[in-house]
């Protein structure tokens, strides 16, 4: 199997399974008292500042919760937001007023600079990298204008670790270990210094009072140890050198005028079910998604694309580091195989 969606999920480090194994069996509940929970309490410790390290923020702002979507609500379930087209569905769902993209699936810059487009609002809600189609946002721009309206900014950042840099002016950040190569069921809500997040989860004093629950040990630690192993971003060669080939199949790249992540290729066919392909590549060795892997078994169109105007259904080819030329060759050589048989 030749994996190519790593958008939807990342294999798990060997670094970050070798730092979970002694916490997978241990009794270790960090609020204990005793040597065991002494010693979960700093793993914590370790990892929330190897989490830091890697997003550039203080470690006192970091929260970890079981992943993106949790921290999403977290912030979003409070108040009123603008909601670019394009979020996630955890994201989505809480959108107040919508914010319209381009054809190529970059946020409006200028309906948000229109005078009093912020009244009555409390943040703006953008993802740093689309997950369909790894269009990116004008995070600085954006901030900018948030700031100078005087409403937050959240900044859903899951798929940006390891492909862009990660640097991110904004009053919250979300971030989901398995997509980075930590353990899936396990994320983290940034939040800026003097800005405490009204908890979503009430009960016990766990991570400060804003998340409560025992915590996930291993999950955590495994976190912070893919975190720890992350930093630099990837190269677009090998995405280019596969859209290079689909579309010289007749392919069509959603977002292919915008920047876009370094891995990730949001291809359609003309007459082709994204559906259809993904199943038939899978037949051929070749595991991709029809757009977002958490929508995939939805009928509706992809609300991405929608909001793109972009016709047709489309595959997402979402390359690693570790991806080879020899992986993306034998892609596009499956791709041709298909589309062959479908013609």
């Amino acid at each position: 199997m030749i994996y190519l969606d790593h958008n939807a999920t990342s294999p798990l480090r060997p670094i970050a399974l070798e730092a979970m194994v002694p916490w997978l069996g241990a009794p270790a509940n960090p609020f204990s008292q005793h040597a065991l929970g002494r010693a979960a309490a700093a793993a914590i410790d370790r990892a929330r500042a190897q989490v830091a390290a890697l997003a550039g923020w203080l470690r006192e702002g970091v929260y970890f919760t079981s992943g993106a979507t949790e921290a999403n609500t977290t912030v979003l379930s409070r108040g009123r937001w603008i909601v670019s087209a394009v979020e996630h569905p955890s994201v989505l769902v809480w959108a107040d007023r919508l914010l319209p993209v381009d054809a190529e699936g970059r946020v409006c810059l200028e309906e948000l600079a229109a005078p009093g487009y912020f009244e009555g609002y409390s943040g703006l809600s953008v993802m740093l990298a689309n997950n369909e189609t790894g269009v990116l946002s004008p995070i600085a721009e954006l901030a900018t204008l948030a700031r100078r309206a005087g409403v937050l900014l959240h900044v859903d950042a899951s798929q940006a670790p390891g492909r862009v840099p990660m640097r991110i002016d904004a009053d919250f950040v979300t971030l989901s270990a398995h997509k980075f190569g930590g353990p899936q069921g396990v994320g983290a809500l940034l939040a800026r210094p003097g800005i405490s997040p009204e908890p979503l989860l009430r009960g016990g004093p766990q991570e400060r009072g804003v998340r409560a629950g025992t915590h996930n040990v291993a999950g955590v630690v495994g976190m912070g140890a893919a975190a720890a192993a992350t930093f630099a971003a990837m190269s677009p060669a090998r995405r280019d050198r596969l859209e290079r080939s689909l579309v010289a199949f007749g392919g069509r790249v959603a977002g292919a005028g915008a920047d876009r992540l370094p891995n990730t290729s949001c291809v359609a066919f003309d007459g082709v079910e994204a559906a259809d392909l993904v199943m038939a590549l899978d037949l051929e060795g070749i595991a991709v998604s029809a757009g977002s892997a958490c929508a995939s078994g939805s009928p509706e169109p992809s609300h991405v694309l929608r909001a793109m105007g972009f016709a047709g259904s489309a595959v997402r080819f979402s390359l690693d580091a570790d991806t080879t030329d020899g992986d993306v060759d034998a892609a596009a050589v499956a791709v041709a195989r298909v589309l062959a048989r479908m013609a």
